[in-house]
């Protein structure tokens, strides 16, 4: 079997941190590297013979690349990932350790970092953690049993003016396609809500929403839609924006005979119409493509109407993987 450059680099590194042939072995499984304990074992004595991952004998210098430069870079990067190579050569030079950058990028892919952009998830405090992780240990046996049948799950976004998607492709060697983008772009807020039995009607509004507007927003939507589809039970969910858990807010809850099913706060990722929201917005700068106002929001009614009810519990499935890893994180944010 021949191993790669980068399969070689990787043997060396848990060879120099004191695993044996089939520890190693071990190891590079977890990597999805896939080899058997002679190759590993022959590579190694062929390295202590040699002096060298060449297959080709060595010109006999040492390499600048030591155990102590892999151990700093590797301590360096462990303690904090979003480290620089500029960063680590000036580490290196306080250690009075002499070597060029590319050096350096080459000694940490040996150690196995690669970049890749970060992943953002929302931030939840402690103690919101903790309402997280009892409110989802609560509802899941009802998750299980395929409910949340008469839950009714609210939201409001700002969608605005997007021609293009985030991302484009083009050949290698050919010049990149300038595509513009306003500075600030035109936008439109949209409250809506779906269920199991479907969606409510959408609402699209300017400025900004208070508690009074919000009010108006639910006698125009909410109530006509809990009139004719829930009309015995149900349970509206929102987030804890402070318009929405406002006293006003609450009287008229009380008034109108709403049930407020409270959530704990920061947790979008329990909120399926989070997701539908996403795929609101790339269906904007996929197919409708909007140059002005009218034309963002004929495309935002027309993406409304797909809204089905087969699609409405795709969405609030997806909670069947959400509430069980918000059991495993202990209420930590999931990602999702």
């Amino acid at each position: 079997m021949v191993l790669s450059t980068y399969e070689k680099q990787r043997i060396l590194y848990y060879y120099r941190n004191g695993l044996r042939p089939s520890q190693i072995l071990s190891a590079l499984r977890v990597e999805g590297i896939i080899s058997c304990r002679q190759t590993v074992s022959r590579f190694i004595l062929r390295f202590l013979a040699r002096g060298t991952i060449s297959r080709k004998e060595g010109s006999g210098r040492p390499s600048v690349i030591t155990d102590r430069v892999l151990q700093l870079v590797e301590q360096a990067m462990k303690s904090d990932d979003e480290t620089t190579a500029t960063q680590l050569h000036v580490l290196l030079t306080s250690c009075e350790i002499r070597i060029s950058f590319s050096t350096i990028l080459r000694s940490r892919s040996m150690l196995g970092w690669t970049f890749r952009g970060s992943k953002y998830c929302q931030l939840i405090r402690p103690r919101n953690q903790f309402k997280r992780l009892q409110w989802a240990v609560t509802n899941l046996p009802e998750l299980l049993a395929g409910g949340f049948e008469d839950v009714i799950w609210t939201d409001e976004t700002s969608v605005q003016l997007e021609s293009h998607r985030r991302h484009s492709y083009r050949k290698k060697g050919e010049p990149a396609v300038l595509k513009p983008r306003p500075k600030h772009p035109v936008k439109l807020h949209v409250w809506a809500g779906i269920s199991k039995k479907g969606r409510t009607a959408i609402v699209i509004f300017d400025g900004i929403m208070d508690a009074t507007l919000y009010i108006k927003i639910l006698q125009h939507s909410l109530i006509p839609f809990i009139c004719s589809t829930y009309p015995d039970s149900h349970r509206l969910m929102q987030d804890n924006d402070p318009k929405h858990t406002s006293i006003k807010v609450a009287e008229f809850f009380a008034q109108s005979g709403i049930n407020w099913w409270k959530t704990p706060p920061e947790s979008p990722d329990l909120n399926p119409i989070e997701n539908l929201w996403h795929e609101l917005k790339e269906y904007i700068r996929r197919e409708v493509k909007p140059s002005n106002k009218s034309e963002l929001e004929s495309g935002i009614i027309r993406f409304w109407r797909t809204v089905d009810v087969h699609k409405c519990c795709k969405y609030i499935n997806h909670l069947r993987k959400v509430i069980p890893r918000v059991i495993d994180l202990k209420g930590a944010a999931t990602g999702y």
